[in-house]
């Protein structure tokens, strides 16, 4: 793991959010030394969605010359196989983590009959205060 920079731990694994030499995001396996990018395995990153997104967006990341990853964890929950997972990415957008981006996304999870009905009624409400294009 030389010159990378740990920024927070990823949930209560052996895993950690990261910054390399150039700037890129990272995760890093504590345990085995393997790293990889969000792009790679965005999965491993779902464990973020359990703290509040300020404290997950507010990172002081300097050098960082990629774009944080936030915004593909949302999307990857709100689309993933567990209403655990998703119900905590509309956790984040209820909490005023910006929802345009996912305005899509909300409108195929609200209309998704294999979803719960709270999750399709907490997509709903947040698409239909989406500013109307």
């Amino acid at each position: 793991m030389d010159g990378n920079r740990v920024v927070m731990a990823i949930g209560k694994h052996e895993l950690r959010l990261g910054v390399d030499p150039e700037g890129n995001w990272i995760v890093l396996s504590t345990s085995d030394g393997r790293q990889w990018t969000p792009d790679e395995n965005i999965r491993s990153l779902l464990p973020l969605l359990e703290r509040r997104h300020k404290d997950v967006t507010t990172l002081s990341a300097d050098l960082v010359s990629t774009p944080p990853p936030w915004d593909d964890l949302v999307r990857y929950a709100l689309s993933c196989w567990s209403d655990y997972w998703a119900g905590l990415a509309l956790g984040w957008l209820e909490d005023r983590y910006p929802a345009v981006p996912f305005r899509d996304t909300l409108q195929s999870l609200k209309d998704a009959p294999e979803r719960s009905a709270t999750i399709r009624h907490r997509a709903l409400r947040l698409w239909c205060e989406l500013p109307k294009s």
